[in-house]
């Protein structure tokens, strides 16, 4: 009977340590939120260039309430950050995860504001599954057959506290609707 107590105690220990909340899935004191405002929306591939949002704001909190960090030990820089995408219009075929450079600091329980970040290179415009949209490859996706491609953009940003400690983000989706708008763009000129 003892044993099977203890057996029970050993297993409610495991799974009390097994479902800690994401927050604290790194040393650090800190978590950082993201905000994506004034997301890109409708992506034009036939202009080649990077497909940024304007606004990502990137929120510190300190993990207990009670803490206070008055000598920013707890202030985080962001070393780097990765974007990976889904299809959400019931393709497959996506671009590759693509990782950016940071060198953004949070103040600890502050925000940092971050202006017309990358969340994919002009490079991806150019690949698949983007290229067969241009007139010139069909302008027709061939796993959905629509005129667009529809995105969900995945972002986490990694850094570290001053005093050392790593620090992952929390992960925020945005969209992306990927048109060729040439045609329409050529058609008004010709009016002009």
């Amino acid at each position: 009977m003892k044993r099977t107590i203890g057996l029970g105690l050993v297993l409610l220990a495991a799974l009390a340590a097994a479902c800690t909340n994401k927050e604290g899935s790194t040393e650090s004191p800190v978590f950082i939120t993201v905000d994506l405002q004034n997301q890109p929306g409708f992506v034009d591939v036939a202009v080649v260039a990077p497909v940024q949002v304007q606004t990502i704001n990137l929120n510190s909190h300190l993990k207990s309430a009670s803490a206070s960090d008055p000598q920013h030990f707890a202030d985080v820089t962001i070393d780097n950050y990765s974007v990976s995408y889904r299809r959400t219009d019931g393709g497959t075929v996506v671009p590759p995860r693509e990782s950016f450079g940071g060198g953004i600091v949070v103040p600890s329980g502050g925000t940092a504001t971050l202006q017309n970040y990358p969340v994919m290179y002009a490079s991806a415009i150019q690949g698949t599954p983007f290229d067969q949209l241009l007139p010139f490859n069909g302008g027709v996706d061939r796993e959905t057959g629509k005129t667009e491609i529809d995105l969900a953009f995945d972002i986490t940003f990694y850094g570290h506290t001053v005093s050392g400690q790593r620090v992952q983000s929390e992960t925020a989706s945005g969209i992306l609707i990927f048109r060729f708008g040439g045609a329409a763009a050529a058609g008004a000129r010709a009016r002009k």
